[in-house]
């Protein structure tokens, strides 16, 4: 077979077969491994957002991406055309947080390794990076302060609004960190994670942010 040929072979814009057993076998595989990395992101991610939520997509999205990949490696045809269709289609999640985009990284890539018949590697690298995120997970180092995730909210902001919260929050917890700030012209919101030794600082700093007019504040264990 001469360069032409090879060419003209490449650029064949009829889809190769597809076989059947192997693609079932594969998406077998992708729906264990999305369940396993649901389960691991629900025990160990330590996101603000709903976790049940989040990891609910992987086996689909996983799925999808696989399919996707498969078809599009079946014809240069397909290819093309998924460039003209993502023209048109955008996809946009509401990420914030950049474990959330690690993980959901992690899930589009086992579609694009079962869909490219890839499994062993795919199979071998999902199972070192499940157990790198189980192990720092088990020997994180253990604290006696309670963390907590929290979330305050002013319906309407005024002027300065922030500036007291913010405030209020340091003077009650100086090595505060702020996970989230949302703010629109109805409604602001603030995510902080602080760390106490007991819960009656929680209950004082409460009451001194209700004192804002049109405020509440909600506290989530981080565990």
């Amino acid at each position: 077979m001469n360069s032409y040929e090879k060419i003209l072979q490449y650029f064949n814009f009829t889809p190769k077969e597809i076989d059947v057993n192997m693609f079932i076998v594969n998406a077998a595989l992708v729906i264990v491994m999305a369940l396993i990395l649901e389960m691991t992101y629900r025990r160990c991610a330590q996101s603000l957002s709903n976790k049940s939520q989040f990891a609910y997509n992987f086996v689909m999205v996983s799925l999808i991406t696989m399919l996707i990949i498969t078809l599009v490696g079946s014809s240069v045809a397909l290819s093309l055309g998924l460039v003209g269709a993502l023209s048109i289609v955008r996809y946009r999640a509401a990420i914030k947080e950049p474990e959330e985009l690690t993980y959901l990284f992690l899930t589009i890539g086992l579609g694009l390794g079962m869909g490219a018949n890839q499994p062993i590697v795919t199979i071998i690298a999902f199972l070192i990076i499940v157990s790198i995120i189980w192990i720092r997970y088990f020997i994180r180092p253990v604290n006696k302060l309670l963390a907590y995730n929290m979330l305050v909210s002013l319906s309407k902001p005024k002027p300065g609004d922030m500036e007291k919260v913010i405030g209020i929050i340091n003077l009650y917890f100086p090595k505060a960190n702020l996970r989230r700030f949302d703010e629109n012209t109805e409604i602001l919101e603030l995510a902080f994670r602080v760390k106490v030794k007991n819960l009656e600082l929680l209950t004082n700093c409460k009451n001194e942010i209700l004192k804002i007019e049109n405020s509440s504040v909600s506290f989530v264990d981080i565990k």
